[in-house]
């Protein structure tokens, strides 16, 4: 009988502890240090930017794009500068000096390689990495054929 008493409340301290063991366990996954930096992280969306494409002093059509970029939060609010102004400018800098056979032939990798180099441009312009990464919205070629069309 005593052997039955001892056997029940070892089975009950067990779980108690089991239990007990994965509530903690799961309270501490919950507190991770992923959950601290992705709140540190805030989105920002920019107007179009509209840039023309031109060769020989000639308009060829316009990209217009549309992008986002993920900011340091901190860093943002401590800024006097608001950086979607230098984004834009870094975007339409990067997009103007694309030359019209570079849109043409579509890399897949010039897309990835544009929105890395607005990141770095922008980053090194404020002095310090507060734009994380840049992403395109949208992104359209209108032809000069196209625009007259469209009068």
């Amino acid at each position: 009988m005593i052997r039955m008493i001892i056997l029940s409340i070892a089975a009950c301290l067990s779980t108690v502890g089991g239990v007990y063991g994965a509530v903690m366990w799961k309270k501490s996954a919950s507190e991770s240090p992923d959950k601290g930096a992705q709140a540190a992280v805030q989105m920002m969306k920019m107007r179009m930017v509209s840039v023309p494409i031109m060769v020989d002093s000639q308009v060829l059509g316009y990209v217009v794009t549309r992008l986002q970029f993920s900011a340091v939060a901190e860093q943002l609010k401590a800024s006097t500068m608001q950086p979607e102004a230098f984004v834009a400018d870094e975007a339409f800098k990067r997009i103007y000096d694309t030359t019209p056979s570079d849109m043409k032939a579509g890399r897949k990798q010039a897309l990835r390689e544009l929105t890395t180099d607005i990141a770095a441009g922008v980053n090194k312009r404020l002095g310090r990495d507060v734009i994380r990464d840049v992403f395109i919205e949208s992104w359209t070629y209108l032809s000069k054929q196209d625009m007259m069309k469209n009068k």
